[in-house]
């Protein structure tokens, strides 16, 4: 299967969230590339890797395109004023397909099971890095940057979180 791993965000022109001494783009990035590493068996292509200077989404989508990707897998860490907002979700396309449904609940169950958090469930936007894309279109956000506890996971278990989604592309395969 070939699939697109897109860390969000861009670096220096568009960081992301920014909480407890992290930066999402960095986080995403990392989760990435160790994501990449595990998905052996599969062809895989990042939209990055590394800090780029464009943060505008649209390169992105058609980058997949171009490439035939098979899924698409955008990576995130959410944000929200309250702290104690906490848990991983989801996110496809309104006009969604099946099959980028069927790919957010894999995920979203391996996050919530594997990494313990709470289940915020699969929700519908149309960001152009899903609704631009050929192929079936996750973006998932793994766990708030603003909660504590979650930063601290996200700083501390990046690992893991890729190894969650790895596991949820297998159970969709």
């Amino acid at each position: 299967m070939r699939i697109t791993i897109d860390p969000g965000h861009s670096g220096p022109i568009e960081p992301g969230a920014c909480a407890h001494g992290l930066k999402e783009c960095d986080i995403v990035l990392s989760v990435a590339r160790l994501l990449r590493d595990k998905l052996t068996g599969h062809e895989v292509m990042l939209t990055r890797d590394g800090d780029v200077d464009n943060d505008e989404l649209s390169w992105r989508a058609y980058e997949s395109n171009q490439w035939g990707a098979d899924i698409f897998i955008s990576i995130h860490c959410n944000a929200f004023s309250d702290p104690a907002a906490h848990g991983a979700e989801c996110w496809i396309a309104k006009q969604h397909s099946d099959d980028s449904e069927r790919l957010a609940y894999c995920l979203l169950n391996r996050l919530v099971n594997k990494m313990d958090l709470a289940d915020r469930g699969v929700k519908t936007e149309n960001s152009t890095v899903l609704t631009a894309t050929d192929c079936p279109a996750v973006l998932v956000e793994l766990a708030f940057i603003t909660n504590p506890v979650e930063a601290g996971m996200l700083s501390g278990m990046q690992n893991e979180f890729a190894q969650a989604i790895a596991d949820a592309v297998e159970d969709y395969a």
